[in-house]
């Protein structure tokens, strides 16, 4: 019995790692999708070959192998609580009344197209603009080497094809990253004297670190989150962890 729940556990691992790496036949490649990979194998490892790990355990390497255990608990525990805090951001909606800017946050154009995880921003906010008539929006991020035009252009280009008018969106076309294109948004929203309270339309394991940068520029967030595609949510949603360790180390 302890046999079939070993085998059952490490099949399961390793459908995990397929899972992870699934992106790569999009060309998709990231430190997100190989890491949870590597401790996937080893946890793979000790279920398939215990008596290996046991003779391990019992040689001279034995403070080594328990040192990096314990290194490893660790750091599975930290990605974990963080990812807590990933997904409380992420639960942060605005209220009904609130006086708030729609911003829309940039990802890839593919020539003038938006791509599958920016088409799902773009609908975010515009199921929201659609709801409240009222509320201004400011579509951010700039043009890539690949891109032929901005990814603010194209935010307000699909958003103003699906019916939105478009002096209600501003358009920022400098910024390269989440922390610029909070940077550049403000800078609009303040001179065109718009709600410094912004509700982000972005993928929800992104609301953490976009609200952090927006705090940085006197912005209040609010999430506007999205689900990401199934088969590309796991690997974005843990490297979103080592992005927020990064921002972190570099003082945000």
């Amino acid at each position: 019995m302890k046999k079939f729940f070993r085998f059952t556990a490490a099949a399961l691992c390793l459908a995990a790692i397929v899972y992870f790496l699934m992106p790569l036949g999009l060309g998709i490649s990231h430190i997100g999708m190989y890491y949870p990979c590597a401790v996937l194998a080893i946890a793979t490892f000790v279920l398939l070959f215990p008596r290996m790990v046991q003779k391990l355990l019992h040689s001279r390497l034995r403070k080594w192998l328990i040192a990096a255990a314990s290194l490893l608990g660790a750091g599975i525990a930290c990605i974990v609580i963080t990812l807590g805090f990933i997904a409380f951001a992420a639960a942060d909606a605005p209220a009904e009344d609130e006086d708030v800017t729609v911003m829309v946050l940039g990802c890839q154009v593919i020539g003038e197209k938006p791509s599958v995880m920016l088409r799902d921003r773009i609908e975010t906010a515009y199921e929201y603009l659609v709801a409240h008539p009222e509320v201004k929006c400011v579509a951010t991020g700039g043009k890539g080497g690949s891109e032929n035009i901005s990814e603010g252009e194209c935010i307000r280009r699909e958003l103003v094809a699906m019916g939105i008018d478009n002096s209600r969106i501003y358009v920022e076309e400098q910024s390269t990253s989440t922390a610029e294109n909070m940077i550049f948004s403000s800078e609009i929203i303040r001179r065109e004297g718009l709600p410094t309270t912004v509700v982000v339309a972005s993928d929800n394991f992104h609301q953490l670190r976009a609200g952090i940068y927006a705090a940085r520029n006197g912005l209040d967030a609010r999430s506007l989150g999205c689900p990401s595609v199934w088969f590309l949510g796991p690997g974005y949603w843990a490297r979103e962890v080592l992005a927020l360790y990064a921002a972190f180390i570099r003082g945000y």
